[in-house]
């Protein structure tokens, strides 16, 4: 499969951001439209990830087949593509691939477009899908959502829009309103929309959306969710809104965020008619989220967090652990804003010894300027490795003395982990 891949991945030599009518193309090409199927589509800046597999786990446990579309992969590429809770094996993947080339090159042929790097790994998706024919489809966007590839199907059954955070700036925009108009360009006229009421000036463009569109909207309020606790390696808590009455739910993951995202996606459910409490209480409770909260066999618990909005909820979470000392494992891709990252975790007061990596990509931070980040923000003790794996072995021999150790600041750093913890 290597040299599918890495036609993929240089993809993005030859092509640039093609439009949604290249991608409508496309798909029609591919025959891969899966008009039977009912879309769920998912937008936000952090935790649509999460959002997605766990409406996928409650579709499933309510009987239905599904095929899930998130990105990016962590560690295999085949995880982006999933169906009834299985990733494309690596013979399905070659033979998608094999179909959207031999399209691909026609349309460049007759003068349409390259389908760029994510859009060429969508259509793979959908090719997939059409040959398994799935009763819901759940696609995660890749990059805001007015313009995502995901936006081109006109009426999905549910729209679902996560937290907004200020990340992809240079993309799509400043500030958090117009992210956030961004991510609700993926509204359709009439189509159900659920999202949290976080913060108002992100509320008032996601509700004046869907007023302007007709479509009905489900907000999940933060008091709607009560009681979380953290018991061991699971996370419980109760919601309370107008589909469940202090239920109490549990997720396999200690992230105190992921009963938000457990929320809306039990809020999702209701909306999609899946409201039997124990159906979603199952599907939730046997969802699994690589990267977020995940502890390795080494004892390090390793969270994909990777812009300000996610390190927060990481603090939050790493706050409720009731550890004397921790000490976290820490990289970035110099194109995000670590050092507002970096501020927040030295600021937090939790982390007495932090351990420093430079990535494998080309977009990894150098170590000299995560080093002078952190000089200016604490004056813990820091240690430098040119690479993961050591920095990694480095943070086991501390786990392994009863330290708590902690990772963040990317998910190519969770990525790099996962591959060999």
């Amino acid at each position: 499969m290597r040299e599918e891949i890495n036609y993929i991945y240089g993809i993005p030599k030859f092509a640039g951001k093609a439009s949604l009518d290249n991608t409508r193309e496309l798909i029609r090409r591919l025959g891969a439209e899966c008009k039977g199927a009912g879309i769920i589509h998912v937008a936000g800046t952090n935790g649509k990830g999460s959002v997605c597999a766990y409406i996928d786990s409650i579709i499933r446990n309510a009987g239905f087949h599904a095929g899930l579309f998130t990105s990016p992969h962590l560690v295999r590429i085949n995880e982006r593509i999933v169906v009834d809770g299985r990733p494309v094996s690596d013979s399905e993947f070659e033979d998608c691939f094999a179909k959207v080339k031999k399209v691909s090159e026609e349309m460049v042929r007759d003068g349409f477009a390259h389908p760029s790097f994510f859009e060429f790994i969508f259509g793979m998706a959908m090719d997939f899908f059409a040959s398994r024919s799935p009763g819901y489809i759940i696609l995660e966007t890749g990059l805001g959502g007015r313009l995502d590839a995901t936006n081109i199907f006109e009426k999905p059954l549910l729209t679902v829009i996560t937290s907004i955070g200020l990340d992809h700036t240079e993309y799509l925009g400043d500030t958090y309103a117009e992210i956030a108009s961004e991510k609700a360009g993926i509204i359709k006229p009439g189509v159900p929309v659920v999202y949290e009421n976080l913060r108002e000036d992100v509320s008032k463009v996601i509700a004046d959306r869907a007023a302007l569109l007709g479509s009905p909207v489900h907000i999940l309020e933060p008091f709607h969710i009560k009681d979380i606790r953290i018991r061991d390696k699971n996370i419980d808590f109760l919601l309370h809104n107008g589909y469940y009455c202090n239920e109490r739910f549990t997720a396999a993951s200690t992230g105190k965020y992921q009963a938000e995202n457990a929320s809306l996606a039990a809020v999702a459910a209701a909306v999609l008619g899946m409201n039997d409490t124990d159906t979603v209480r199952k599907g939730i409770a046997s969802a699994f989220w690589k990267g977020r909260m995940q502890e390795t066999d080494s004892g390090i618990i390793v969270d994909g967090a990777h812009n300000g909005d996610g390190i927060r909820r990481f603090i939050d979470s790493v706050g409720e652990d009731g550890a004397e000392s921790r000490i976290l494992l820490f990289s970035a891709v110099k194109d995000k804003r670590y050092d507002e990252m970096i501020g927040l975790l030295c600021g937090s007061g939790l982390f007495d010894r932090y351990i420093l990596a430079r990535l494998e990509d080309e977009r990894g931070l150098g170590l000299a300027e995560m080093r002078e980040c952190f000089e200016r923000h604490t004056e813990c003790p820091l240690e430098e490795y040119g690479d993961v794996k050591s920095a990694y072995e480095a943070a086991a021999a501390y786990a392994k003395e009863g330290g708590k150790v902690y990772s963040a600041g990317s998910l190519y750093l969770a990525g790099e982990i996962l591959a060999f913890a």
